[in-house]
């Protein structure tokens, strides 16, 4: 029996919200004829060949009529093949081989191969999500995308290997409910860092700057020569920081799921880390392109984000930065709507005082002073603005090599910090200091009378911005906070300033 008309659901990702798309098939008498319609991107035509060449290898076959596939709704372009299961479906019903009312109230998601096997889709974890908001009752996805969907809310989510599989399990050929994932049954790992902070020699004042920027969620810029282990400092970076919440874990995921990051193995309970290449385009960091999709800032949302050869980037790159420092999104606008990406992630970045790299060391540099500050000039002033920290890395001293009595372990440093971190929650509803406002930057970080005086002369001396006045004063709570102390004091503010104007030293010398 051939029917009219057949709906089914499905999802789709606009920037990285969800919402539903409705798979409209139609089967009538006329020219026969495959005809796909609804704003739709070439991968998306493509899937009439992939739809056709899968049922045919399905052992079914799709009747010589006009069939018509629409796309609702069809005013927002579809993109990606996870629209490839129910198209296939949608016409199944409609020629009467399933039973469409078997996929009342479920949402569907599948790329199908031409021998008919059902390939994993990008996106799956915030759409089963959406799904389970919206009342439905079940989803029906690749079994590629298993251990993806186990840390979805709790849903009845089936999984197929092929097409073959799911026409078999709905008109109850193969009856078996092993396909069903337990939502419940959810296993979580840290992952067990073999690089500890304790085994890079020496270094001990940088490792405190670290642990002021992870405690307060300040970004920073470390300056050093070649070598010094400016990239092995950034990268156990992740391992210090504090464990995530429920709703960050939950915001990670689904921004990893619509990135095609969560693999097969259980999930790490470790906070993202995105190093990106100097030669990254503007989109590719930020977020961007026709459609535009979430770049490295969002991918590294609630890690670290770690900027290595900072002049090396293209200053137009390295400016698009400027108002997701400052805001902890990405706007993105278009004709067709306006995105918001995700940002807030913590950013370390650093760079070689020259391009030699060992300006100011003049036995060893070769570099001219206009080379030197044609190299510095890379990084725009607004941008070192926003850069809360800076700290130079200094060569290993030879004493210390070898010697590992007084360093510190990552264990001990998340330790301090997560005792500072839990301060700065109670006393600030859960805000890190660094995303104090300048009426709570009053409220929370009090200076008394010499203090004042102190940040007074500071500013005027130093030419500081009012920005750069109030990161100085909340980079000196978070010192206070970890020393366990309610007041700010002038210590730390001097070791505060010390972090704001130490990039200064190498201009200072030209």
């Amino acid at each position: 029996m051939i029917y009219i008309y057949c709906c089914i659901n499905s999802g789709a990702i606009w920037g990285i919200e969800p919402y539903v798309v409705k798979v409209e098939a139609d089967i009538s008498q006329g020219m026969p004829c495959f005809n796909m319609v609804g704003l739709l991107a070439s991968e998306v035509r493509e899937a009439r060949e992939r739809v056709r060449s899968a049922i045919k290898n399905s052992g079914e076959s799709l009747p010589m009529y006009r069939v018509t596939v629409n796309l609702s709704p069809a005013d927002r372009r579809k993109e990606g093949t996870g629209y490839d299961l129910p198209i296939a479906l949608s016409l199944l019903c409609a020629m009467g081989r399933l039973d469409v009312s078997r996929f009342d109230n479920t949402l569907i998601m599948g790329e199908l191969g031409l021998d008919g096997n059902i390939n994993r889709v990008n996106g799956i974890l915030p759409i089963i999500n959406m799904a389970k908001r919206l009342g439905f009752s079940k989803c029906i996805i690749p079994k590629e995308n298993t251990n993806e969907a186990r840390y979805a809310d709790n849903i009845k989510v089936y999984t197929f290997s092929t097409l073959r599989e799911v026409i078999e399990y709905f008109n109850n050929i193969h009856n078996e409910e092993s396909e069903i994932i337990d939502n419940t049954n959810r296993e979580e790992v840290s992952e067990q860092s073999e690089n500890d902070f304790s085994d890079i020699y020496g270094q001990e004042s940088v490792k405190r700057a670290i642990m002021i920027a992870v405690s307060g969620w300040h970004n920073m810029l470390m300056i050093g020569a070649p070598g010094v282990g400016k990239s092995m400092l950034a990268y156990r970076i992740p391992y210090i920081m504090t464990e995530m919440s429920e709703e960050e874990k939950r915001e990670v995921l689904n921004i990893q799921s619509i990135c095609g990051l969560i693999g097969n193995n259980d999930y790490i309970l470790k906070r993202p880390y995105s190093a990106p290449h100097h030669t990254i385009t503007k989109a590719a960091l930020i977020g961007g392109g026709k459609e535009p999709r979430p770049g490295e800032i969002t991918i590294a949302h609630r890690g670290v984000m770690f900027l290595d050869e900072l002049p090396e980037f293209s200053p137009i790159v390295l400016d698009s930065l400027r108002q997701p420092l400052e805001e902890k999104v990405v706007k993105i606008h278009r004709m067709n709507g306006n995105y918001e990406f995700p940002a807030n992630c913590l950013i370390i970045a650093a760079m070689n005082p020259c391009k030699c790299g060992y300006y100011p060391d003049r036995n060893r540099c070769k570099c001219s002073e206009t080379e030197v500050m044609n190299y510095l000039n890379r990084i725009s002033g607004p941008i070192i603005d926003r850069i809360d920290m800076s700290v130079e890395v200094p060569r290993v001293d030879a004493e210390d090599i070898g010697s590992l009595d007084n360093n510190m372990s990552s264990k001990e440093m998340k330790e301090v910090i997560e005792k500072a971190v839990d301060i700065q929650r109670k006393r600030q509803n859960g805000k890190y200091n660094s995303q104090l406002s300048t009426d709570e930057i009053r409220r929370y970080c009090k200076l008394g009378r010499e203090e004042t005086v102190f940040m007074k002369e500071a500013y005027k001396k130093f030419g500081l911005s009012m920005r750069g006045y109030y990161k100085i004063v909340k980079i000196a709570r978070t010192i206070a906070d970890i020393e366990g102390e309610s007041i700010i004091n002038i210590n730390h503010l001097a070791e505060s300033l010390g972090y704001r104007i130490s990039d200064n030293k190498y201009y200072n010398n030209i």
